[in-house]
């Protein structure tokens, strides 16, 4: 056999597969792109209840409703990749309220850009294996039908078509009108009809308030223009107004910190750094500032003490979204503080990879911590509620555990939310640093010994400068407090507050060493 006939034998074989690879090729990827572009998630984003669809338009558009107008700006993705967030629902009690919540929350955008980001990346993963498997299906359908015809059936059907090849004329215009077919009914009939209103306008927000100025940020954006722009410029200037207040105040706390970084003892060789973060209640302003600390104190570690928001609803995720992003290359070990309760917090924790302490040894970068989120429930302005257990029998069932444990396997960190619930492990010397937030005010570090062993507790002020419960604002209300906290061999070596100031400036305490 020549080598030409071997060839063409080795061709038609292969002819077969081929065509089943393009089929499964062609069906997965149009699966998946009509799939994706048609699909949506309904997500919370900031203090909304949102709806999240991909596009390709190359904005990220925000829909606020019929009274507000809608907003975009350009995301710089590849394929002109877009998203439209229909804005809906929020438990706001009033305009004010939501805007001062939404310009707020806008000006520390990049956690939720990422819970957009990944929830975009979740629809295409999930459209893609869609595709896939229908593609896949489609191709095991046309084996099997192949298979089953056989050789013989096969080249009867070959030659009955060949036989009426003489009453198909232009059997290339016929292909292609079934082609234009296919497509248009994948597009869908309403994209072929004219529209019936004329386009989006869309006007610069800098243009439609020349008196204001705007950071790099809101030069980009761009507002709808229609009844809903022009009705409601006051609250549009009202909300970028405390954008810019925000902004300007949190981002001069973040600038500072490089500047007086001289002053800020920095992890050495064999050396860990954690940051202590107590009581944010929602104010994600002080993040930035807070991640830049830890950034000059070559930190690996973030502790959070709790009381992340301030009244543990699914509004709030945006804190935690916010945490996540901005310590997305430290390791988190959190527990729940008592406005965190109701498991809406603590799931975000974990959906967020941190390690959320309960009531087990766990070990961090070598740091061996055991905690547990608090057992009270309180809300926004109510009174305390009984969990499953009081923070006393809390503290005794800790204490248990920690005591139960040996000499090697010591509890380096102890982590609660309410000092109350490390009193007893405290009174027992069952660890080495026990740590809360709660009280809004620092008390400590106050070491003593007990049998041999040095026993310190610490209390961290209010990161988010909270005076009561919330502290979502475009300034503090009490002085936000970092703690920064030295291991060596995984045992706490020493301690260090930064703290901002109400006046915006930043106050470096002295490096305290701890007993060893």
């Amino acid at each position: 056999m020549s080598r030409r006939l071997v060839i063409q034998a080795r061709v038609r074989k292969a002819a077969p597969w081929a065509a089943l690879t393009l089929l499964f090729l062609i069906v997965s990827t149009a699966v998946a792109l009509v799939g994706f572009l048609n699909d949506s998630e309904r997500v919370t984003i900031g203090a909304h209840a949102a709806t999240v669809s991909p596009t390709l338009d190359g904005h990220a558009t925000l829909d606020l409703g019929a009274v507000l107008p809608r907003l975009r700006l350009p995301t710089d993705l590849p394929s002109d990749l877009g998203v439209h967030i229909d804005v809906q629902e929020t438990d706001a009690n009033s305009l004010t309220d939501l805007l001062t919540r939404d310009a707020l929350i806008a000006s520390q955008p990049d956690g939720e850009i990422a819970r957009i980001q990944q929830v975009v990346q979740e629809l295409a993963v999930d459209n893609a294996v869609a595709g896939v498997g229908t593609g896949l299906l489609v191709a095991v359908v046309v084996a099997t039908g192949w298979t089953m015809l056989g050789p013989r059936r096969r080249r009867e059907l070959l030659h009955l078509v060949h036989s009426h090849e003489r009453r198909v004329q232009h059997r290339e215009i016929v292909v292609l009108v079934a082609m234009l077919i296919t497509i248009a009914s994948i597009i869908g009939p309403g994209q072929m009809r004219p529209a019936q209103a004329p386009p989006t306008q869309w006007r610069p927000l800098a243009e439609l308030l020349p008196e204001l100025s705007f950071d790099e940020r809101l030069q980009n954006v761009e507002v709808a223009t229609g009844f809903s722009t022009t009705g409601g410029i006051g609250i549009i200037r009202t909300a970028v107004e405390t954008y810019e207040r925000s902004t300007e105040f949190y981002g001069r706390l973040r600038d500072q910190v490089p500047r007086i970084g001289g002053r800020i003892r920095q992890a050495a060789d064999g050396e860990t750094v954690a940051l202590l973060v107590s009581d944010r209640h929602d104010n994600i302003g002080m993040d930035p500032f807070a991640a830049e600390v830890a950034k000059v104190a070559r930190a690996k570690v973030l502790i959070d003490a709790g009381d992340d928001s301030s009244s543990g609803q699914s509004w709030e995720v945006f804190s935690i979204n916010s945490l996540a992003e901005h310590f997305k290359d430290l390791k988190v070990v959190a527990v729940a503080g008592n406005h965190d309760s109701g498991g809406i917090i603590e799931d975000a924790m974990r959906k967020n990879e941190f390690t959320v302490l309960d009531s087990k040894p766990v070990e961090v970068e070598g740091i061996r911590f055991l905690g547990d989120s608090d057992p009270t429930r309180t809300g926004l302005g109510s009174a305390d509620t009984a969990g499953d257990e009081t923070t006393a029998e809390q503290s005794k069932r800790l204490a248990d555990v920690a005591c139960n444990q040996s000499e090697d396997q010591r509890i380096s960190t102890f982590l609660v939310h309410d000092p109350a619930s490390y009193q007893d492990t405290a009174t027992r010397g069952c660890a080495t640093l026990l740590l809360s937030g709660h009280l809004h005010r620092q008390i400590g570090p106050d070491t003593k010994t007990v049998d041999g062993s040095p026993v310190t507790t610490y209390t961290n002020g209010t990161t988010g400068g909270a005076a009561y419960a919330f502290a979502l604002g475009y300034t503090l209300r009490r002085p936000g407090e970092v703690t920064l906290i030295t291991y060596s061999d995984g045992q706490p070596i020493g301690m260090q507050t930064v703290t901002a100031e109400l006046t915006g400036e930043v106050t470096v305490g002295t490096y305290r060493p701890l007993p060893s």
